[in-house]
């Protein structure tokens, strides 16, 4: 994880959601069948994980921030 975010000691929510973004499109690019594929879906699986967990902290940013989640992820299913 500390590898995706660049080592950022103190990374926002939507900072942690584009290392996800980056890391799921990265795999996404390949064949998805190695070893190393699984350990970067992992990692993308618990920045997600840990960005939500960030925003679900805070209500004002909360509802926006599951929405443009969720949006991304989910565009990323039709590249």
């Amino acid at each position: 994880m500390r590898r995706a975010l660049n080592d950022n000691p103190s990374p926002t929510a939507p900072d942690i959601l584009e290392a996800a973004i980056r890391l799921l499109d990265k795999v996404l690019l390949t064949d998805c069948q190695s070893r190393e594929s699984a350990l970067d879906l992992l990692t993308v699986d618990a920045l997600i994980t840990q960005a939500v967990a960030i925003a679900g902290k805070d209500e004002k940013q909360m509802d926006t921030f599951f929405d443009e989640a969720m949006r991304r992820i989910a565009s990323r299913a039709r590249n």
